[in-house]
């Protein structure tokens, strides 16, 4: 069953895609989702635009922003409530997304679960590892180093 995401108040473009903005809290949406109903890499969205058009895009990526650094994990969002960051997969601008956009999961059988072991699991993986908030806002060159995928995916948004 398709079921809201998040509503658009900003994105920006990454080597992935089009990074939506804000950041989902997975706790929140797992409170409101069945424990199986986790989108992944690939998942169609349907995107509900303000003036009443819509779309579908692929989702590239859903995912705590974070990066390891020996044995800590450093994360922008708080280790007591991970925000996941949206990403759609699509070679188009923040122009094209405008704010109030409704992104939501439009498979009716999502697949997640079968991939991620349900959101209870992934949220007690986050819970036991050794989480450090750093400000999102801090310069670059004084956080610890972070990892980059090195090929965004293909798949435009339509």
């Amino acid at each position: 069953m398709p079921y809201h995401i998040v509503t658009v108040t900003g994105s920006h473009r990454t080597g992935f895609g089009l990074q939506v903005e804000p950041a989902v809290s997975i706790k929140a949406l797992a409170g409101r989702v069945s424990d199986t109903d986790v989108p992944v890499r690939g998942d169609t969205l349907l995107l509900l635009f303000p003036e009443g058009r819509h779309g579908r895009a692929i989702l590239a990526d859903f995912a705590l922003e974070a990066w390891r650094d020996g044995d800590t994990y450093y994360c922008r969002s708080s280790p007591d409530d991970p925000e996941f960051v949206l990403v759609i997969g699509t070679e188009r601008g923040p122009e094209d997304l405008p704010p109030g956009t409704e992104i939501w999961l439009d498979d009716t059988a999502p697949t997640g679960e079968a991939r991620s072991g349900g959101w209870s699991r992934i949220i007690a993986q986050f819970e036991e590892l050794p989480w450090v908030r750093v400000d999102a806002d801090a310069d670059p060159e004084a956080l610890p180093s972070q990892w980059s995928p090195s090929e965004p995916p293909e798949d435009p948004m339509t």
